[in-house]
């Protein structure tokens, strides 16, 4: 009679658990997933540090686009999940550097990146210098010429812009405000260049979607025979037009 008891018993335990496997399934897959998204939120704390910016900075300086631009940049400060702050910031092409910044702020939310986009709230540097134009490697890709990810600049000043004598013959001084949207194929951007000492004034405006066969553009431009803009054209004389198209 005691075996019988036992062999019901151990019947009824069997089938309890085999009737409870998906409930303890999700309940150990629950355990596991919150389990990586607390690795998650460390890794992330981790990289928000002296030495996970360090990692970040060593990461940058290894990447290369197709077209053979690189990156550096001394450190980085603040938190790189907000406001941060880039210094000593270097762009190189295959001849070396063509532009330099000390500082550069940015405001941004990199969590957008999730939804396929790059988000920035502001981005401000009090002094950038062109040392020369840059030369690109060609790649000879053929596609969509905007990205396939949205990228918002919704404040972009930069207060002192340096050209070197190399750009355009003589050093010149300016400032640059703007702001973009890039979405969906289409490019909205307001830019505008403020040359020091009666110099250029450039205002564009821009929306366009090249794959869609739209470009509407608004430039207004000011510059004497020896600014800027008759330099990069190769022009000697003076510019003073609204151009719509």
């Amino acid at each position: 009679m005691p075996e019988t008891v036992d062999s019901e018993s151990t019947v009824i335990r069997r089938y309890r658990l085999k009737r409870d496997w998906p409930r303890r399934l999700a309940i150990e897959l629950l355990t596991f997933v919150v389990a990586l998204l607390a690795l998650a939120v460390v890794g992330l704390v981790i990289l928000d540090t002296s030495p996970g910016h360090r990692f970040i900075v060593d990461r940058i300086q290894q990447l290369e686009t197709a077209s053979g631009l690189r990156f550096r940049i001394g450190r980085i400060e603040g938190s790189i999940f907000g406001e941060t702050r880039l210094k000593n910031v270097a762009v190189l092409d295959r001849h070396g550097v063509f532009v330099t910044s000390p500082e550069i702020d940015m405001d941004w939310t990199p969590g957008a990146w999730l939804r396929n986009s790059l988000y920035v709230d502001r981005i401000e540097a009090q002094r950038i210098i062109l040392l020369r134009l840059p030369e690109l490697r060609k790649t000879g890709r053929k596609g969509p010429i905007l990205p396939r990810f949205d990228i918002h600049v919704g404040e972009l000043k930069i207060h002192r812009l340096e050209l070197a004598p190399r750009v355009t013959g003589v050093a010149r001084t300016g400032a640059v405000y703007g702001k973009a949207d890039v979405r969906h194929g289409r490019a909205v951007v307001d830019l505008r260049v403020a040359m020091d000492r009666g110099g250029d004034r450039l205002a564009l405006k821009l929306d366009a979607e090249p794959d869609g066969n739209k470009f509407d553009v608004e430039v207004r431009a000011h510059a004497p025979a020896n600014g800027v803009v008759p330099a990069l054209l190769g022009w000697k004389r003076s510019i003073d037009s609204r151009t719509v198209a």
